[in-house]
């Protein structure tokens, strides 16, 4: 803790009355906070701000929780742009629909004159009306793409609803987004981030990934130019269906970007080894509740994947891996221990729903980081009607263990996954502590999901949490350098708070709001 910063060049030069003392002179700007509370400024260890910024300015379903919101949000969108080819967007959860899912019929009776196509909040499935499935060629007969699933009914017709990579067929042939409204996108998504006291990321898909565009070279001339204030850390995205000759272009990608002092790298690779639990795409050790045959997939033979983690291990790349199931987890952690976690690795395992005991020991021992998305953890709608039904008592009982893993020494890296859960770092703060959700939350506004805890004996506290959404995602994105911590030498990326969160009621964590908000030295 210290009482004073003293900044120049957007770095940190002194702390402490004394030292700062020393080096102030005649022109120095000197701000008091008036008992403010400062800390560094916050760090999203998994992100997608391009997929964000895109969804702010398309039909945005993310604010909403009601089927009739639904329905008024995509009728008022479809009329207001007439001009578009296809009505695109997303946001919704699958809990407002009967059966956890949403159906054809209903986007036909509101988009009928054209196709339209709207992800689901997490990301792993895609709500097509007719138009989009008769463009996409998908007709009740099209088989199932390898790692995906196209819905039907019990007559065998195709819903709309399109999970996993299924989810490709339509992003094939939606007309891609132009570079202009890509690039707008992610500058109004860094000016959202910014504003929630978010000053570095690592995007967790740096390629053509999730129906976008590959937005590599978009960031190297926002970062060249100087308009990508943040640091980012861009995991190159791994395609599955290409073999190890891929790791020579993302080495060339990676080493072009290595000593230029930007403020982009890109020193990990991203890999998708499962899926989730509501589509029961994630990957169990044990059967589905009331579905004995379904135990999710591993998108990636788990030989394979050992094979793929030692190739980028050895290339001297970070590997970023999306285990959602606890089969996930283990194939994971199979992998990791074939690596010699040579010249200070930052391995990472993202999400981690579920795990077994035996495996947060494994975590341990392996210096694998858990990269985590904390507002996940709390008894909300979407959890208790889309996931926990299917899951049985010992999974449940191993949901989300967040105090688990740090009791164990297991390095904790906070992130979002924005756009499937918001990104405000003070929010996910509340949930790690409380496993609950914040007031405001638009998708937790009943009681239950504010005061009944998920497992409360797996919150953890509030400097563990500061910790991991600071300084521990930092170096998960290896920014630890320049960024999640308050010292000399390091950027003056700073967040200004209207309470300390050290001292405040952890029940009310999430009504703490951000003041200022400093990157290297600059109010933003």
């Amino acid at each position: 803790m210290t009482d004073s910063v003293a900044i120049a060049d957007g770095r940190i030069i002194a702390l402490g009355e004394d030292d700062v003392s020393s080096v102030r002179g005649e022109h120095t700007e000197v701000l008091d906070l008036g008992g403010a509370t400062m800390l560094p400024g916050f760090v999203d260890a998994h992100i997608h701000p391009v997929m964000g910024g895109l969804r702010r300015v398309q039909c945005d379903l993310s604010e909403l929780h009601d089927l009739c919101a639904y329905r008024d949000r995509i009728s008022d969108y479809a009329a207001t742009h007439p001009e578009a080819p296809w009505v695109l967007g997303g946001g919704w959860y699958g809990d407002v629909f009967d059966g956890g899912f949403p159906d054809r019929r209903e986007l036909d009776s509101l988009v009928p004159d054209r196709p339209a196509a709207l992800g689901s909040h997490d990301g792993h499935g895609v709500w097509v009306n007719s138009a989009a499935l008769a463009a996409a060629g998908i007709t009740d007969e099209t088989p199932d793409p390898p790692g995906g699933h196209i819905l039907r009914d019990a007559e065998g017709v195709a819903t709309g609803m399109l999970v996993e990579s299924a989810a490709d067929l339509v992003y094939d042939v939606i007309p891609p987004v132009e570079p202009g409204e890509v690039r707008a996108a992610l500058l109004d998504a860094q000016s959202y981030l910014h504003s929630l006291g978010v000053v570095a990321w690592q995007d967790a898909a740096v390629g053509e990934a999730l129906g976008l565009p590959d937005c590599y070279d978009l960031y190297c001339e926002l970062a060249e130019s100087g308009a990508l204030t943040a640091r980012v850390t861009g995991d190159l995205w791994w395609y599955p269906d290409r073999d190890l000759d891929q790791i020579e272009s993302m080495t060339k990608r990676r080493d072009a970007l290595s000593d230029n002092g930007l403020t982009f790298s890109a020193t990990a690779v991203k890999i998708i080894q499962d899926g989730v639990c509501e589509n029961f795409t994630a990957a169990l050790t044990r059967s589905y509740h009331q579905h004995p045959h379904e135990h999710g997939m591993s998108f990636i033979e788990p030989q394979q994947l050992r094979r793929v983690v030692a190739a980028l291990d050895t290339a001297g790349f970070d590997v970023h891996l999306h285990a959602v199931g606890d089969r996930a987890v283990r194939e994971s952690l199979d992998a990791f221990s074939d690596t010699a976690n040579a010249d200070d690795r930052r391995h990472q395992i993202a999400h981690i729903d579920l795990i077994t005991p035996e495996d947060v020991a494994r975590m341990r021992d392996t210096g694998v980081i858990a990269n985590i998305q904390p507002l996940w953890a709390r008894e909300d709608p979407v959890l208790v009607e889309t996931k926990l039904p299917f899951l049985d008592e010992d999974h449940q009982n191993w949901h989300f263990a967040f105090g688990s893993l740090a009791e164990a020494g297991v390095p904790l890296a906070m992130g979002s996954d924005w756009p499937v859960s918001s990104p405000d770092p003070l929010w996910g703060v509340h949930t790690a502590v409380n496993r609950t959700a914040p007031a405001g939350d638009p998708h937790a506004q009943d009681e239950h999901s504010q005061t009944v805890p998920l497992l409360a004996e797996q919150g953890i506290d509030i400097d563990a949490a500061l910790h991991a959404y600071t300084i521990g995602a930092a170096r998960a994105a290896r920014l630890d350098e320049f960024c999640g911590s308050i010292e000399v030498g390091k950027d003056a990326s700073l967040v200004v708070l209207d309470a300390d969160p050290m001292t405040a009621d952890p029940r009310h964590l999430s009504d703490i709001r951000v003041r200022e908000v400093f990157v290297r030295g600059v109010r933003v």
